[in-house]
C-alpha cells in the first residue's frame, strides 16, 4: 500500500507542476506586454524578419503594404479547428490557406522586402501543405503550425495589418521548448494543446 501511495503522490505532484507551467496568465501578461520567452524555431533565412526589431510588431508598423485579411482568416480557421482537435477541418482550412498564400501580392515593397516576403511565402505554403495533407495526423499538423505561425508573424511585420491581433505563447508546445501562435482574440484558445488544455498559455505581445 505504501508503494502505491508514493506513486500516487508523485503522479499528483507531477500533474500539478505541468498545470502550473501552463497556467492561463494571458490577462496579466497582456498588461505588461513582456516577451519573456522566445521561440527556438530557426527562421534565420528570413533576413529582415529574423531581426528583433522586425519581429517586435507594434502599432507603429507604418503604412500597410498589402492586404493579409484573407490569409489571416484562413490561418485563424486552422487554429480554431486544432483547438477543437478537428484535424479534418484543419486540413480543409489549410488547403484554402495554400491558395490565399499563393494569391497574395504585396505593394510598395522595397527589393529587400519583396525578397523577404517571397521567402516567407515559400515556407508558409510548404507548412500549410503539410497541414492540409495530414488530416489523419493532428500531431504532424501541430508541428507545422509552429513554423507556420512564425511565418505569419513575419509577414505581418513587413506587410502590416488593420486588425488588432495577439501573439500568444504556449510553454508546453514544441516538446516543451515553447511556441507562439497569432490570434484575433484576447482570450487564450491553444491550438497546440487542443481540448486537453485549451486555455494553456499567455499573451506575450499585442499587434496593432
Amino acid at each position: 500500500m505504501k508503494k502505491i501511495n508514493i506513486k500516487l503522490m508523485i503522479a499528483l505532484i507531477g500533474g500539478s507542476l505541468i498545470m502550473a507551467s501552463c497556467g492561463n496568465n494571458s490577462k496579466s501578461e497582456n498588461d505588461s506586454l513582456q516577451n519573456e520567452v522566445g521561440m527556438e524555431h530557426d527562421h534565420s533565412s528570413h533576413e529582415l524578419g529574423a531581426t528583433e526589431e522586425n519581429r517586435n510588431v507594434s502599432a507603429n508598423i507604418g503604412e500597410m503594404k498589402g492586404d493579409l485579411s484573407v490569409v489571416l482568416k484562413d490561418y485563424f480557421t486552422i487554429n480554431e479547428n486544432l483547438v477543437e482537435d478537428d484535424a479534418s477541418s484543419a486540413a480543409e482550412a489549410s488547403a484554402k490557406l495554400v491558395t490565399s498564400l499563393k494569391g497574395f501580392k504585396g505593394s510598395k515593397l522595397s527589393d529587400d522586402e519583396q525578397k523577404e516576403v517571397n521567402d516567407i511565402l515559400e515556407t508558409a505554403i510548404e507548412n500549410a501543405e503539410h497541414i492540409s495533407k495530414n488530416a489523419g495526423d493532428i500531431g504532424h499538423q501541430r508541428e507545422h503550425l509552429i513554423s507556420l505561425s512564425t511565418d505569419i508573424k513575419d509577414l505581418i511585420a513587413i506587410i502590416g495589418t488593420s486588425q488588432k491581433l495577439y501573439e500568444d505563447f504556449c510553454p508546453m508546445a514544441n516538446n516543451n521548448k515553447g511556441a507562439i501562435w497569432i490570434s484575433n482574440k484576447e482570450a487564450i484558445s491553444n491550438p497546440y494543446m487542443g481540448t486537453k488544455m485549451p486555455t494553456c498559455g499567455k499573451v506575450q505581445n499585442v499587434i496593432n
